[in-house]
């Protein structure tokens, strides 16, 4: 996620400096194939014009709804931050010790449960930034983001590894999508608690409720991950602006010439601002599609999992927590 009020040249130019060269020559030609031919290579602006705001509208409804799926997904991370504080909060709070049963350890089964959640959402954060077979990884967004910050590809594994034990991790890599059974898992261990009285009837349905809101979610961020944006918007759109941008330098040395010959050549810079403006709409909604991608717009979804490891593990009061993870040249991953 890009970080900073105003984006930087530097952000900008990646994305605009070869089609500006290649508005720039297109425009040129034609200028100098109607100067040399002493003939307007134009036509009326009437349609043109007619197309260009056809092709607004219907950008403008690709962009809306590639924000709708940036925005959707930035809820759902919200809402898993506000579920996880709660899920740390009422395991710290509920879970009580058993004199009785001296193989229970209320601090150890606390320490269990955060952590386990701690890997859960890092499972999820890895499952949603896998590569799709729709998405590119090699466009100027994803370039940016390893160029200027790095790559943020850790295997599972490794993030498994830092809070789990190691016959839960090789169980949980046999699985097709780890994280469900990871929440299986918290699951699992919140009944047996709960049968040995460690926490009570009401209780203990209060957290298998927040166990099912996180399903909830993860099932949410996954519909917008493995349901592409309509590809019959996404492409049409591209074609749409592409069209028009390919006849509009008819119409701009046909007005132009209307006022002088001399004058016919300010058809290039025109040409030039009115096509990169439709080209950027056009790249905005490209790279708003997706929003798990580790693109330069997408959701800081690293961040957020530090945000929320920090405060589960400040809950269990340990020492040597990491610090927040931090934007690199204003880009937050």
């Amino acid at each position: 996620m890009y970080t900073a009020r105003e984006i930087k040249l530097g952000i900008i130019l990646p994305f605009a400096w070869k089609p500006i060269l290649v508005f720039f020559i297109y425009a040129l030609v034609l200028c100098l194939i109607s100067y040399a031919a002493g003939i307007t290579l134009g036509i009326s602006f009437v349609p043109i014009g007619l197309i260009g705001t056809a092709v607004a509208f219907y950008v403008g409804f690709k962009n809306n709804s590639s924000y709708e799926r940036l925005w959707e997904a930035r809820r759902i991370w919200g809402a898993i931050v506000n579920a996880s504080r709660t899920w740390g909060t009422l395991t710290a709070t509920y879970i009580q010790p058993l004199p009785e049963d001296a193989s229970h350890d209320e601090k150890e089964v606390r320490t269990q449960l955060i952590h386990r959640h701690i890997a859960y959402i890092n499972a999820v954060r890895i499952q949603l930034r896998a590569k799709s077979v729709w998405d590119d990884k090699n466009t100027v967004a994803h370039h940016i983001v390893r160029d200027q910050v790095g790559n943020d590809d850790a295997p599972l594994l490794h993030s498994l590894n830092e809070f789990l034990p190691a016959d839960e991790v090789q169980y949980y890599l046999s699985k097709k999508n780890p994280a469900t059974h990871i929440m299986k898992a918290q699951a699992r261990q919140l009944d047996e608690i709960f049968r040995k009285g460690a926490i009570n009837e009401l209780f203990y349905f209060h957290m298998m409720n927040i166990v099912q809101e996180f399903y909830n979610q993860q099932g949410a961020a996954e519909r917008i991950k493995n349901f592409p944006f309509p590809r019959q918007y996404a492409y049409f759109s591209k074609v749409f602006v592409w069209l028009f941008i390919s006849i509009l330098p008819f119409g701009l040395i046909n007005e132009f010439a209307k006022l002088g010959p001399d004058l016919m050549w300010l058809a290039i810079p025109s040409y030039m601002i009115i096509a990169w403006v439709f080209y950027t709409m056009e790249v905005v909604g490209d790279t708003s599609e997706n929003p798990f991608e580790n693109a330069i717009n997408d959701i800081p979804m690293t961040a957020i999992c530090r945000t929320i490891e920090i405060d589960l593990r400040e809950m269990l009061d340990e020492a040597n927590i990491p610090a927040p993870v931090t934007a690199v040249n204003n880009i937050l991953m």
